[in-house]
């Protein structure tokens, strides 16, 4: 059965330290698979004693074979709810590049103080990657909600978990950006690459995973007369200031 395959590859996964005997085996089992099978697969492991940190941290392993394997689009439906989670998530990581870029400029550039563009880009990033948190709050109202009623529950634990994580380091990016006139050029350094080296591939990997697996699990599992009303809490809980404005328009 193919999710109990699964299973027992992620169990290797963990108990291997030599993993690129199991990497192919991954790799030929991911390329079809149903990402409603890999998510109930996860969630089943949850439930046998798996932690949520230990999947989540397995994730980034068992799902790179999955990178553009899977359609996870809502097809001829700009306005649909993962479209607007998809063109969000298309924003951020624009934002997560700057926010390398210019992490990366300061680190090699010895004794060279940040610019006062790079700080004011750098004010912008940290405030649209805090703004993105009403991206999350939909994800945590309509969509995981509906997804645990179907009796998906693994990847919506593991994505508020990292929800969770990721909230608490865009916070402190914020106030370290906003406090770089009273810092020294050494510790302000220090505290934005400590900051920037967690949040850029931890949010990448998120947005994969939603991408690649939880939001393809939803188009397979929601029924079609779920997503009308999925929208209209959208509406109410509001969008992001990057939200495309083309995907926010009714009835095109």
């Amino acid at each position: 059965m193919e999710k109990d395959q699964l299973k027992e590859v992620i169990r290797e996964l963990k108990s291997r330290s030599d993993l690129s005997a199991v990497r192919h085996r991954t790799q030929a089992l991911l390329r079809s698979v149903d990402p409603k099978v890999l998510s109930l697969a996860e969630q089943e492991l949850l439930q046998e004693g798996f932690s949520q940190d230990e999947l989540r941290k397995l994730c980034d392993i068992h799902l790179e074979p999955l990178l553009g394997n899977i359609d996870g689009k809502a097809e001829n439906n700009p306005t649909h709810p993962v479209t607007i989670l998809q063109e969000e998530h298309k924003a951020i990581q624009a934002y997560l590049s700057d926010l390398e870029r210019i992490t990366n400029k300061l680190g090699t550039e010895a004794n060279v103080k940040p610019s006062q563009n790079d700080v004011a880009e750098l004010r912008t990033i940290s405030q649209m990657l805090v703004e993105a948190e009403s991206h999350h709050k939909r994800e945590e109202v309509a969509l995981f909600p509906r997804l645990e009623q179907h009796g998906v529950t693994g990847p919506p634990a593991i994505m508020r978990l990292e929800h969770d994580e990721l909230r608490k380091r865009k916070k402190a990016l914020k106030e370290v950006v906003e406090a770089a006139d009273k810092l020294s050029q050494e510790e302000f350094d220090r505290q934005l690459k400590h900051l920037a080296d967690y949040i850029v591939p931890t949010l990448r990997s998120h947005i994969f995973k939603e991408d690649n697996v939880l939001y393809p699990t939803a188009l397979r599992t929601l029924s079609e007369s779920e997503w009308p009303s999925m929208r209209s809490e959208f509406d109410k809980i509001g969008y992001c200031p990057f939200t495309p404005k083309h995907v926010l328009v009714r009835n095109q």
